[in-house]
């Protein structure tokens, strides 16, 4: 909770630092369309969504409402030809969080061996496998922390005076990954974490967006697996959010 803490803290604390708008001539459009604006900003388009996982093993219970993301542009440099459409470039911070059902366990087989399955693999484990004791454990919570940073490339176009729709090709550096296990025994509280989860260093992703006049909504896709393939499970992801 202390890196979340961090990322809000530094998304409202950078969110005001505005570069100045250049103008310049770039493009052929008539004077009465053309604006060629720069703009450079730091610290904006903070977001919150819903993660919901495609494909994992049904056991981990990764639903939608359950999972969640949150992140920021740590510097978005825009470029608009003319008042309908803009382009963008931004470098980004953002964080996922995967909850898995409370009977279960994110942890690695090679720290916790099953019988008939491979050392080293990620899994959901029921927390029955973990402890004999934990028939008697209560208020179970267990979730996967990953941390990424990304670069994005942007196109928006403007189709009303109060609606935008645009695109976005992002690709993320997943430089950490880690499980958090908390549960009780009678009044002692309990924490497992496992860190160093093998992510693919480098994901895509794609998002649409539609921008309102005080918010925008989205709507992104990461089509390929989020581990290492010989290590697993497999996990892709949608999400639905707001941009702010």
């Amino acid at each position: 909770m202390k890196k979340l803490f961090l990322t809000v803290l530094a998304a409202f604390a950078f969110a005001s630092l505005q570069a100045q708008i250049v103008d310049v001539d770039v493009l052929p459009v008539s004077d009465d369309d053309k604006t060629s604006e720069f703009n450079l900003a730091v610290g904006e388009n903070f977001y919150f969504g819903s993660l919901t996982a495609l494909d994992s093993p049904k056991e981990m219970g990764l639903k939608a409402f359950k999972s969640w993301e949150l992140g920021f542009d740590i510097v978005n440099l825009s470029y608009k030809p003319t008042e309908v459409h803009r382009f963008d470039f931004a470098l980004n911070f953002g964080t996922m969080f995967f909850k898995t059902r409370h009977k279960n366990i994110i942890a690695n087989t090679y720290r916790f061996p099953l019988p008939g399955v491979e050392s080293g693999v990620y899994r959901a484990i029921p927390f029955e496998d973990m402890n004999p004791d934990a028939n008697n454990h209560s208020k179970r919570k267990s979730r996967l922390d990953v941390f990424e940073l990304g670069a994005s490339l942007g196109y928006q176009i403007k189709v009303m005076d109060d609606l935008k729709l645009g695109f976005d090709l992002m690709g993320n550096y997943n430089f950490s990954a880690k499980s958090v296990s908390k549960y009780k025994i009678g009044s002692s509280k309990e924490k497992l974490k496992i860190k160093h989860w093998k992510t693919k260093k480098f994901t895509p992703e794609y998002r649409l967006i539609i921008g309102l006049p005080e918010v925008a909504l989205y709507v992104k896709y990461a089509p390929h697996s989020l581990f290492q393939k010989e290590y697993g499970p497999k996990l892709s992801y949608i999400s639905v959010g707001i941009i702010l």
